[in-house]
């Protein structure tokens, strides 16, 4: 009996070294998340150049937008930016959310961005080609002024369909922002292609008879090509739109893709649409073979790194940006401007331990182990 309990010991004896290994990684863990410090992050002044530049740019489109004799719906744009389209014109596409809306129009949303071109491992000179619907105008302005600010070369190829809430009014579509946005020196010209949205990139409404005239006639204003197959052919559009960027950028040398909302060619119609995820995508979910699988699925693909920029909710949350902001914060403001900092000597003092004592466990019980069989 007492050779038993002898035994039963010295098999306990492990337990009591990891139970102190558990114990220190708990204790490392509370004494790290207590001593972290946010400290600015590393390209603080492009991201606060990026933010005022944004800011800029909405105050010249918000005086743009009342030359033109357009009123400010106030009780949907609190904020009065007049970046906010009604709900059903001919433009409208979809539903869409308007606190997202609004919440997009945040100038620090150009801060994320750089952020974002940043950790993908853009350098000024890049070429990054830019699929925008125009469901988030808010979104397109931080893009091209973001990488404006870090001297990235951009192509950006609109799309004239939004949802509700959008670039909805057809006097001032995205394309013709950024026009506007380009003659006041904001940003350049990166507009290469215009098509028309809705669904399967054909532009047509069904509340509007005339909508596919009217878009074509948009179309014409730009000066530039209209990517337009009809009747819907989303293959041979995401095909033209690959071909474009691939022209431009000197021989296919795009280094990051961006997709602004949902516009069917840069989404994808696929059932994998909804898995490509939010945000910076360096290493993509499962790429589908199909036809349909849109930009963000064909540069990825091609290893090329994607931004993607539909769930603002999402996005703000993740990021420390506020949503559905009233009124818009400044320039500077946010979390976006902040990295985390923890305590390196503390995390490997803590590891140290942690594993000195697994160490310490193994030894004993392979100890206890010879000194069981020799009794």
């Amino acid at each position: 009996m007492k050779l038993r309990n002898r035994h039963f010991q010295r098999s306990r004896i492990p337990m009591a070294y990891l139970a102190g290994a558990v114990a220190a990684a708990c204790l490392g863990f509370i004494l790290l998340q207590s001593t972290k410090s946010a400290v600015p992050y590393p390209l603080y002044d492009q991201q606060l150049g990026a933010a005022e530049r944004m800011e800029d740019a909405e105050k010249i489109l918000k005086n743009a937008l009342l030359l033109q004799g357009i009123s400010i719906e106030t009780d949907l744009d609190p904020n009065e930016t007049g970046l906010i389209g009604p709900e059903w014109t001919i433009l409208t596409t979809t539903l869409g959310d308007l606190e997202a809306k609004r919440s997009s129009l945040n100038p620090n949303f150009a801060a994320l961005m750089v952020r974002f071109f940043h950790e993908a491992g853009l350098k000024a000179g890049d070429f990054i080609a830019v699929g925008a619907s125009g469901s988030f105008p808010g979104l397109t302005i931080a893009t091209l002024c973001a990488a404006e600010e870090m001297g990235l070369n951009t192509l950006t190829i609109a799309s004239f369909g939004a949802s509700m809430y959008g670039a909805t009014r057809p006097e001032f579509t995205t394309p013709r922002m950024i026009q506007i946005l380009s003659d006041a020196a904001i940003i350049p010209n990166s507009l290469l292609a215009v098509s028309p949205g809705a669904d399967g990139d054909y532009g047509e409404n069904p509340l509007f008879e005339d909508s596919r005239a009217i878009i074509a006639g948009l179309a014409a204003e730009t000066g530039v090509e209209f990517i337009d197959f009809g009747p819907t052919n989303l293959e041979a559009s995401i095909s033209r739109r690959l071909q474009l960027f691939d022209e431009a950028s000197d021989g296919g040398k795009i280094a990051c893709f961006v997709n602004i909302g949902g516009a069917s060619p840069n989404s994808g119609t696929s059932p994998y649409t909804l898995d490509f995820p939010q945000g910076l995508v360096l290493s993509p979910p499962r790429i589908p073979l199909s036809a349909n699988r849109g930009l963000v699925y064909e540069y990825a693909a091609r290893g090329v790194p994607v931004i993607n920029l539909l769930n603002i909710r999402s996005l703000a949350a993740q990021n420390g940006l506020p949503y559905d902001p009233i009124p818009l914060p400044r320039p500077g403001e946010g979390d976006v401007y902040k990295t985390v900092r923890y305590n390196k000597p503390l995390a490997i003092a803590t590891l140290a331990v942690a594993i000195g004592l697994l160490a310490l466990a193994v030894l004993r019980r392979g100890k206890s182990g010879k000194e069981a069989k020799s009794s």
